[in-house]
């Protein structure tokens, strides 16, 4: 058996601890039987109860499971164990929340009955699959958050657990809310969804999609383990997950044009869902940025490699944020040519947003750089103080056409285009010099 799921069933799920929670489940139970009908009942309790156990209390163990080895100096001493990345990934993850799922299991079957009694043994297979995969979902999203943040080293982990925690429960009520509201569109006579061409049912492409992010969800969780246990992951899941999320997203092109009454020729169709893509490239790229370390003497590295023309061992070694921006760059570049091909007027803008992406990248890396490792809240900063405080200065000014400048917008002059990738370019090339010896103490005295 798993030496690191056992030890930690031996912990968190002691009989004492799995003898109160049954009798709390029980006492919660009978009183919701007790009550008038109007107040409460069985399945409302039992679902209570399970977002309490698995999702809130479940996200919190999550988050913990390597947190508190840290804080108790007991994860150096488990990192040079014979243990690998997905024992320790499982037993983490299942291990620290196992009389969370104790819980949960032993609420379940209440929830299932009416789904079972009104709509027949298939439905309620499927709800149960549901609430279990958004259990699992909810908590690995907590653990991969929790083991980014481990490698940030911040310090902070009181705050560095809420949020992770708080990353799990939103994962899960963000798909909990969007499977609840399938009965909405239900009513109104919208039970399928046309994805690439094809015609899904609602419920069944929400639980596959589901069960797709949690697939994602527990890759990411064993390469950050691989990571923290010093394994080499190299770049080809990343990509892949990039290109996954593109399709996905691109996929949902059809239905946008339909609701949209947009044009549906074939070029837009296409140019649609590159736009789609790009802006989902674009999201991930700023996301892993902020989130990822962005230590100069790795990025020391990279250039001796890459002066060295070693560019199999540089591209091995590329951060997610350095694929993402790569991969934003190359699809923002398709899309002007196709909307040059089409003589449309976004081709400026679309020009301008890599340009634009350049320089706030460029942001993220000059201010940690100069910050010693910790900047990233300064350049979020320095980012909201460009896309909200000076077109809010520029608008009250009286000079809008300014606006240009600073961020990409319709209907923007050839300036926009110049104007940003001037900015891209002077940033990057600060950015390239602060990670030089000695440049960070010369641009802090500045």
């Amino acid at each position: 058996m798993n030496p690191e799921l056992l030890r930690n069933l031996w912990l968190e799920a002691s009989p004492i601890r799995l003898a109160l929670i049954a009798g709390l489940v029980l006492l919660v139970f009978a009183a919701a039987s007790a009550v008038p009908p109007q107040w409460g009942s069985a399945e409302s309790a039992a679902q209570v109860l399970y977002w309490f156990f698995v999702v809130l209390w479940g996200t919190r163990n999550a988050a913990l499971s390597v947190v508190a080895e840290i804080r108790e100096r007991t994860w150096d001493g488990q990192k040079l164990s014979s243990i690998g990345p997905v024992q320790m990934m499982w037993g983490k993850l299942l291990g620290s929340t196992a009389a969370n799922w104790f819980g949960g299991l032993l609420c379940l079957p209440p929830m299932v009955a009416p789904v079972l009694a009104g709509q027949g043994p298939r439905a309620a297979l499927l709800y149960a699959g549901m609430m279990l995969a958004l259990g699992l979902f909810a908590q690995a999203a907590a653990l991969l958050s929790s083991l980014m943040l481990v490698r940030r080293n911040t310090g902070n982990w009181r705050l560095d657990t809420f949020l992770c925690q708080v990353a799990g429960i939103a994962a899960a009520f963000s798909y909990f809310t969007l499977w609840r509201s399938l009965d909405a569109f239900q009513t109104s006579g919208a039970e399928t969804l046309v994805w690439w061409g094809q015609v899904f049912n609602l419920r069944a492409f929400h639980l596959v999609s589901l069960m797709v992010f949690l697939t994602w969800a527990l890759i990411g969780c064993w390469r950050m383990m691989r990571a923290e246990l010093r394994f080499a992951n190299g770049p080809f899941v990343w990509l892949a997950y990039l290109a996954f999320l593109c399709v996905y997203e691109a996929g949902f092109a059809p239905w946008l044009v339909h609701r949209l009454h947009l044009d549906a020729a074939p070029l837009f169709d296409t140019i649609l869902r590159l736009v789609m893509a790009v802006f989902t490239l674009t999201a991930t790229t700023y996301s892993m940025v902020f989130l990822e370390p962005k230590g100069p003497v790795r990025m020391r590295w990279l250039g001796e490699q890459l002066r060295a023309e070693h560019l199999r061992r540089a591209f091995l070694a590329l951060d997610a944020w350095m694929l993402s921006y790569g991969a934003a760059l190359a699809a923002s570049l398709v899309l002007v040519a196709l909307l040059m091909a089409r003589g449309s007027p976004l081709v400026l803008p679309a020009a301008a947003l890599p340009g634009f992406l350049t320089r706030d990248v460029a942001i993220f890396v000059l201010v940690r750089g100069v910050a010693q490792g910790k900047g990233d809240l300064a350049a979020l900063a320095i980012l909201g103080a460009l896309y909200v405080l000076v077109p809010l200065i520029l608008r009250g000014a009286g000079l809008e056409a300014l606006l240009a400048l600073f961020l990409p917008r319709l209907g923007a002059p050839p300036l926009t285009v110049i104007a940003a990738w001037a900015q891209g370019l002077v940033m990057a090339w600060l950015a390239l010099r602060s990670i030089r010896p000695g440049i960070r103490e010369k641009l802090k005295a500045a």
